[in-house]
């Protein structure tokens, strides 16, 4: 029968860069889950002259992973956005002996979930393109970043005012960021993989933050179809001992939803909506 594998047996490496020039390594770690998978378009066909039927092919295969960690150090995965993969990346799932990965892949969404009482959450989905392998190996000089494990009063939102000012505040409650990066692959007769991967500009941008409120007070509801703000929104995460963790920009942002909340058990509480682009 086949054994088991643990958690402490696994290990999930990528790598990204020029291969010209160098590839840069790293193997990731607080990962809480990693999920590999591909799905063959197909159909069953029925030939003229037999009653055998014939499974064939209907399309490209679909291939993705999913990725789930903590966020306990600067996070590599955040820089794969965009034009700046324009080979895409490699990555590689290892267990005891064995190892399965892929050659070339590309960041669509990306989403960071942090809350009080809770340390912050990475969310990743890549698109697959190239035959997924066994025994492929990401795997080479790695980097080894220092590990900060981030507390609540560590983090702070950053925007721009109407008045070309910046104002700053460290009473986040919790707030959800995500970033999608479109890819349309370019298929050409007789090959099986892409002959190259576009990216599809722009950069989207969400984010919803609940924030403490002092003296604050919700902006007018129709504010944003009077005008598109394009202001800068920034998260920052630090680790304990002060240490910059993490910055999470939404460029261009503009506030399209507020929600005031005041309950007896609690202080009064503000959630703002943001989209963004570059």
């Amino acid at each position: 029968m086949f054994g088991a594998r643990f958690n402490h047996e696994t290990r999930f490496f990528v790598a990204s860069g020029d291969k010209d020039v160098g590839l840069t390594h790293h193997e990731l770690s607080g990962i809480e889950s990693i999920d590999i998978s591909h799905q063959a378009s197909s159909n069953i066909v029925s030939p003229l002259g037999t009653r055998k039927g014939v499974a064939t092919t209907s399309g490209p295969v679909g291939q993705t992973m999913s990725l789930s960690r903590y966020l306990i150090y600067n996070d590599p995965i955040l820089n794969l956005t965009g034009e700046v993969v324009s080979n895409g990346i490699s990555g590689s799932i290892h267990y005891a002996d064995k190892s399965y990965g892929f050659q070339s892949g590309y960041l669509t969404d990306y989403s960071v979930n942090c809350a009080v009482g809770s340390i912050p959450r990475v969310g990743a989905n890549f698109q697959i393109f190239g035959e997924m392998l066994s025994g492929y190996s990401a795997s080479g000089t790695l980097t080894h970043p220092d590990i900060y494990i981030p507390s609540q009063g560590s983090i702070s939102l950053t925007c721009e005012n109407g008045y070309n000012d910046v104002t700053t505040t460290n009473r986040v409650v919790g707030f959800d960021y995500s970033v999608t990066s479109k890819r349309k692959p370019i298929f050409t007769l007789g090959r099986k993989d892409p002959s190259t991967v576009l990216f599809v500009p722009p950069l989207q941008y969400t984010a919803t933050v609940q924030v403490e409120v002092d003296d604050t007070m919700p902006q007018s509801g129709y504010a944003f179809l009077v005008e598109r703000e394009n202001k800068n929104v920034t998260f920052t995460i630090n680790g304990r001992n002060g240490d910059s963790l993490q910055s999470l920009t939404i460029p261009k942002a503009s506030l399209v939803g507020e929600q005031l909340n005041s309950s007896a058990d609690g202080a009064l509480k503000l959630t703002l909506n943001y989209i963004g682009h570059s």
